[in-house]
Parts: structure tokens; sequence; C-alpha cells
């Protein structure tokens, strides 16, 4: 067979082959950003629920994912961390029953549970596909990822990203969380929306009001008004007050 006959026959493979290896090597290239910014946001900054939202926003965009829950375990329940799209709203109490309580029974072991139909969801899109991921260290659980979407079909590589992003937030929790919230730490943190809760865990850094506009992308007289709206739902005076409160919370500089 003359040989560049011979070269022709291979050449679909081997583009074939070329093609598979880019995709596996920008998939690796994607899941590596996604351990550095999250790495990079714990070293600066710690556990906050702007480190949490970062993450979840990374995660929805690798996964093609529209709606997503970080929810953390308390005392038997469930509390939304943060979220995305439409869901139940961050604060909210989930009872662990049926499908989140087998998936954090000690010890925790790694699933993704799909199409479970929990109650985490507002929207009404019969079409979307539901996974819940456990978060866990040293096989104790700590809390669940889900995440919703209409094209969310995971592969082994990405099974294997999310076991290690939640052995990480497990960490990261656990560093963090100290004592328990009470009743009442939660019930003054359901009073605030999703962005008067990332004021509120800017406050201990002492930023100005520009200065937190500019780190959260809204003008600077937005920003005064969700920090005098935190001050006013959480009934302290000042800036420095509520500073300590959100410390108190949890939120640390």
């Amino acid at each position: 067979m003359p040989s560049d006959l011979h070269e022709n026959i291979n050449q679909p493979s081997s583009a074939r082959a070329l093609r598979q290896s880019l995709k596996e090597t920008q998939a690796n290239d994607t899941h590596l950003r996604l351990y550095l910014n999250f790495g990079q946001q714990l070293f600066t900054y710690g556990w906050s629920v702007n480190a949490a939202n970062n993450l979840l926003h990374s995660l929805c965009n690798l996964l093609s994912a529209q709606h997503a829950v970080l929810a953390i375990e308390n005392s038997g329940k469930l509390v939304i961390y943060t979220q995305i799209g439409q869901t139940l709203p961050v604060g909210a109490r989930v009872p662990m029953m049926g499908i989140l309580a087998m998936m954090l029974k000690n010890p925790v072991q790694f699933a993704v549970h799909e199409n479970k139909n929990t109650q985490l969801w507002t929207h009404a899109d019969v079409q979307h596909h539901e996974c819940l991921i456990p978060i866990a260290l040293g096989q104790h659980g700590k809390g669940v990822i889900a995440l919703s979407g209409k094209k969310l079909v995971l592969n082994q590589a990405e099974l294997e990203a999310l076991q290690a992003t939640s052995g990480l937030i497990a960490l990261a929790i656990s560093q963090h969380q100290g004592p328990a919230r009470s009743e009442a730490d939660l019930s003054i943190l359901e009073k605030l929306t999703p962005r008067e809760r990332e004021i509120l865990a800017l406050l201990p850094s002492g930023l100005s009001n520009n200065e937190l506009g500019i780190k959260l992308g809204i003008a600077s007289g937005t920003a005064k008004i969700h920090v005098e709206r935190v001050l006013n739902k959480l009934g302290v005076k000042d800036r420095t007050q509520a500073a300590v409160k959100a410390v108190e919370l949890g939120y640390k500089s």
C-alpha cells in the first residue's frame, strides 16, 4: 500500500484522537482554574458568602447549570447559604429527610444523586436535570451542593472535580463555622436579602461605601443604601456595631 494512501486512511483516526486530547486538556485546564480561583478566594478572604457564591457561579459555568444551591447542615437541617437562579431563598431551612438525610448519613459516601425531585427549586421546568452532591470531610456530612439545568450531564472528570471541590468546601466550612448558629442568629440572617448579606460579610473589613461598590460592582450610593438597610435590620447604630455583629454571626475580615 502506498505510504500516502496509508497516511490518508489513518488521518481521520488521528484527527479524532487529537480533538479528544485537546478536549481533555481544555477540561483539565478549566478544572485547575476552578481550584486556583477558589483557593485564592479562601487564602485572601477565608470562607464567606462571596467565596461560596463565586464558586457556585464557576460550577454553573463549568457544568451548564442554570440554578444552584449551597446548603450547610445545622442542627439537623440544611440552611441555604448561597444560591443562584430560581431556588429557595438564602436562610431557608430544609428538613433533612428522604434523599437529603440518606446523602449525609455518616460515613458519607461520595455519589451524585440525580433527579430526586427535592423541594430546593422554585422553577416549574419539568425538563430540568437535578444533581445533588454531598459536602463532607472525613466522611462526616457538612452540607449539600445542588445543581439544576436542562443540559446538566456529568462525565467522570467532572465528577472527580466535584468530589475534590466538595472536600475543599467542607474543610473551609469546618475551619470557619465554630459554634453552630443559634435560632436567633438564623432569624437575623433571614431578614437580609442576598445583597445585604454580602454587605454584612464585608463590613468587618472596614471598607468604605465606594470600596464596597467596587467590590460588588455597584454604585457607591447603592452600597450606602444597602449598608443603611443592614443597620436597620440588625437594630444597630453604626457600621462598627454592625461589623461586630457580623463577626459574631461568623463573618470575618
